[in-house]
């Protein structure tokens, strides 16, 4: 009779959605992954901002390029859910659709900007319109080195996520039964053999690919772990001092080190346990971290825009800098300046006029790189909107 009385219940909730259309309870979002991913695209917007003025000391010593690429990784772990095993192919669709095509739509994009800008204002560092449209820039080289166009450098990192989640995909379903803590100590081994394959200084751009590839799956693999094993025993009460504790640990490790990693380009100057030890302190540092944020900082919308803005971001910085730097040494610049834009992609402003705001001017370049790309996606999330309720009529 209790059975009865349930599947009685059930139906009579079913027949009050279908008539009057009560919501099924979803999910709450995770803040602390919102907060996480709004902390990584920063971290690759100032990256890409070296050095920043009163703080060359700071980036020098303690650069966030040991691990900021590694915390995309590592969110990417964490949110991995144990595939449909019957449902593969589908699983394969899903991340094209969702990494491979906007990618791919984008590169083309930029295809069309460099042509452009080609046209009017021709710079030395980007390839000039006869060699930009060609099968292997638009289709191959984003998932090789994927500077091909330079403007959206930063997109490199999305051929890479997209075959380390696939190959991670496929070795998790051959190891399913083994546990999740002794397939992170098997990737920690593929990634030290990835980083000593680096440190021998292999040629091509087929190692780079492996050699990337052999690194990002531990991070991947470091996230799933975090939420399996050590999120459960998280306290809030004890969050504060385990922050502490990681970003001693994480600056122990990385000062005095005087480098730059560089992700891109595997660029680890010959060292396989440092940037290990540095990636793993500093992903497990920001977990920890955003986690406290998520609870003293009230729930706000900023923190949702730039973490469903991270694609825009990433894509689209690079672009907003060239705009400013260009407007600035338009309205504001001299020769040298205009000489020094023409030569060097990371060029910002230097101007004695401008010297007493330099830094400012800084923050305004990093506060719009940031801005601009989460308001385009947030009208073109609306038209999307709009076009589907569109042809749902």
């Amino acid at each position: 009779m209790r059975y009865l009385h349930i599947c009685k219940n059930f139906c009579n909730f079913a027949a009050n959605f279908k008539r009057e259309g009560v919501k099924m309870p979803t999910k709450e979002r995770n803040r602390s992954i919102d907060i996480l991913r709004s902390v990584a695209i920063v971290l690759v917007v100032i990256g890409h901002s070296f050095p920043i003025p009163g703080c060359e000391w700071w980036q020098t010593h303690f650069s966030a390029g040991s691990y900021r690429m590694a915390l995309f990784l590592f969110i990417s772990g964490y949110l991995f859910k144990d595939i449909e095993w019957s449902n593969f192919p589908g699983f394969i669709g899903r991340k094209t659709k969702n990494l491979v095509v906007p990618l791919i739509g984008w590169n083309i994009v930029y295809a069309g900007i460099v042509s452009l800008i080609n046209l009017r204002h021709p710079v030395e560092y980007l390839p000039p319109t006869a060699q930009v449209w060609n099968v292997h820039d638009l289709f191959v080289e984003p998932f090789i080195t994927g500077h091909q166009y330079l403007l959206n450098l930063a997109t490199w990192f999305v051929g890479l996520l997209y075959i380390a989640i696939l190959l991670y995909g496929i070795i998790h379903i051959i190891s399913k039964r083994l546990p999740a803590w002794a397939m992170l100590i098997a990737y920690a081994l593929i990634a030290a053999a990835g980083l000593y394959c680096n440190s021998l200084g292999l040629p091509g751009k087929g190692w780079l690919v492996a050699e990337r590839v052999m690194l990002a799956l531990f991070y991947i693999q470091l996230g799933r772990c975090f939420r399996i094993y050590i999120e459960p025993l998280l306290q809030a009460k004890h969050l504060w001092w385990m922050c502490l504790v990681l970003l001693g640990a994480w600056c122990a490790v990385v000062y005095g080190t005087s480098r730059y990693y560089l992700w891109a380009f595997m660029n680890f100057s010959g060292c396989i346990i440092r940037p290990l030890a540095a990636g793993t302190l500093g992903c497990l540092f920001w977990m920890v971290a955003c986690k406290q944020i998520a609870e003293w900082v009230p729930k706000n919308r900023i923190e949702t825009a730039i973490g469903n803005g991270t694609w825009s971001i990433m894509t689209n910085h690079l672009l907003v800098r060239f705009v400013f730097c260009w407007m600035f040494v338009h309205f504001f610049g001299d020769d040298l300046m205009r000489e020094a834009f023409s030569r060097d992609i990371w060029f910002f402003p230097r101007s004695e006029a401008f010297l007493s705001g330099y830094t400012l001017l800084y923050l305004l370049a990093i506060t719009l790189e940031v801005a601009l790309p989460v308001v385009w996606q947030i009208y073109f999330d609306k038209f999307k909107e709009r076009v589907r309720g569109l042809v749902k009529r």
